[in-house]
C-alpha cells in the first residue's frame, strides 16, 4: 500500500462541511429571546364599510389548535425581532441537521476508503 492519501477530496469535504457546522454553531450558540408564532396582521373594519388600520396578533398552535394573542403596537417591533429570532433558530437547525447527516455519511465513506 502506497504512503499517498487515497482521498484527498473527502477530506477536504470534511474539513469545509465541519466549517459550515461551525459557522451555524456559533448562529446557534447566540443568546437571543425566541418566540414561537407567527405574526397576523388583520384590518378592523372601519366605518361606513371602509378598510380600517390593521391589528396584530400572534399565531401559535396551542394542543392542536391555533390560538391568536393580541399584540400591541409599542410591543409589536419587539414581539416580530423575537418571532424573525425563532424562525432563523429552526432554519439554522435544520441546516446543522442536515450537515450533521453529510458529515457521517463521508465520515463512513473515508473509513470504507481507507479499509479497502
Amino acid at each position: 500500500m502506497s504512503n499517498s492519501d487515497p482521498c484527498p477530496e473527502l477530506r477536504t469535504q470534511i474539513r469545509a462541511l465541519q466549517q459550515q457546522r461551525r459557522t451555524i454553531e456559533s448562529k446557534l450558540l447566540q443568546p437571543q429571546t425566541l418566540r414561537t408564532g407567527s405574526l397576523v396582521e388583520r384590518y378592523l373594519a372601519g366605518r361606513e364599510g371602509k378598510r380600517g388600520r390593521p391589528a396584530y396578533y400572534l399565531s401559535r398552535s396551542q394542543q392542536g389548535r391555533s390560538k391568536l394573542t393580541y399584540i400591541k403596537k409599542e410591543e409589536l417591533a419587539t414581539v416580530r425581532r423575537h418571532c424573525d429570532a425563532y424562525r432563523a433558530f429552526q432554519q439554522n437547525w435544520t441546516a446543522w441537521r442536515q450537515l450533521t447527516a453529510a458529515l457521517e455519511d463521508c465520515w463512513k465513506r473515508l473509513q470504507e476508503a481507507q479499509s479497502r
